[in-house]
This record gives C-alpha cells, structure tokens and sequence, in this order.
C-alpha cells in the first residue's frame, strides 16, 4: 500500500496537543481540516473533535470515525460561521491561511485554551507552491494578531524539511483569562 507522506499530520501539532491531554474531556476544532490527517490521529475518546472544511467529499472520507463531527462550511464566505464562540479548548489551524477572518478564530478558543497555528511563511514562493502572498504568513504576523488576547507559547518562522524544503510559521498561543469574567472581543 502506498502512504501519501503529505496526507501524514503535522508531528509539531499532535505533540503539543497530546502533551496537554489530561484527564478532562476535550473540545477541539480542526479548522479547514481537509482530509482530516489531524482529526483522524487526534481521535479519541477524551477528544471531541470538530473537523471543518468546504469540501464535503474529504469531509465523508472520515466522518464515520467515533468522536469526529463534521462540518462542511465555506469559512470564507460572508455568511456568520457556525461555531459557539469560546467553546473550544484547542483549535488546529494549518496549511490555511485567510486574513481577512484570521482574527475571528481567537474568538472561538475559550480562556486558558490553546490555538496551534503552522502554515506557510513569506520567503516559501522561492521554494515552491504556495507561492501567492496572501498565502504566506509575515515574520512575526501570528504574534502580531493574536498578541492581545493570547499569551504566546512557542513561535518559529523558518525551514522545515519533513517533505519537500518549505519555509512556515508555527506558533502555540494559550488565550489569556479575562479580568472581567467576559469574552474578549
């Protein structure tokens, strides 16, 4: 059987998750989870994973897994999306970028949980595809937009070499506690 090395999860994305798995149940999004490379190796029982996407087909490739919900949704649309707003303990972002919105997915994470974001960096278009900018994250730019509400764990901005040479940002960001008790907006 041949093995689509690209289809495999980012092995920086389910270490940090399994590293904070404890003994509560755990509300994750997989935002734009394609062929659910991350929902599908994330599933488990204290795991309940949300994985969206616009594409219904990869999204019925793995929606009879236990503890995976799918939904297919255009995030990029105008139209509200359809998550509950400081809902999740950890959402995954990766391989998508869309900035105009970039800023709403820290509204979905609720206090003291974790946003993992790992995608392409400017610099990539020399390697390869993505090579469009509005595809490829700034220096720094996660930091920057999420700095406010999010105490910033860990950031890398370089090469990585698991497939093909690539330049990406990777960050984890834990949402801060409100001083008042409510959601940061």
């Amino acid at each position: 059987m041949r093995v689509n090395l690209k289809a495999q999860p980012s092995c920086w994305i389910i270490n940090r998750i399994k590293a904070i798995t404890g003994k509560k149940e755990l509300q994750i999004l997989d935002f734009a989870s394609g062929s659910g490379r991350h929902s599908i190796s994330l599933a488990d029982p204290k795991r309940k994973i949300t994985a969206v996407d616009n594409d219904s087909k990869k999204l019925s490739s793995y929606n009879n897994f236990q503890n995976i919900k799918t939904m297919c949704f255009d995030l990029e649309t105008n139209e509200k999306w359809p998550f509950d707003e400081n809902y999740y303990d950890i959402v995954i972002v990766t391989n998508y970028l869309y900035r105009p919105k970039i800023k709403n997915i820290g509204n979905l994470v609720k206090e003291n949980g974790f946003l993992f974001y790992e995608t392409f960096a400017t610099g990539n278009e020399k390697l390869g595809k993505p090579s469009n900018p509005d595809y490829l994250l700034k220096n720094m730019e996660l930091i920057e937009v999420f700095k406010k509400n999010f105490n910033i764990l860990y950031y890398f901005n370089g090469e990585q070499f698991k497939y093909k040479k690539s330049l990406i940002q990777r960050c984890a960001m834990q949402k801060k506690t409100s001083p008042t008790g409510d959601a940061f907006k």
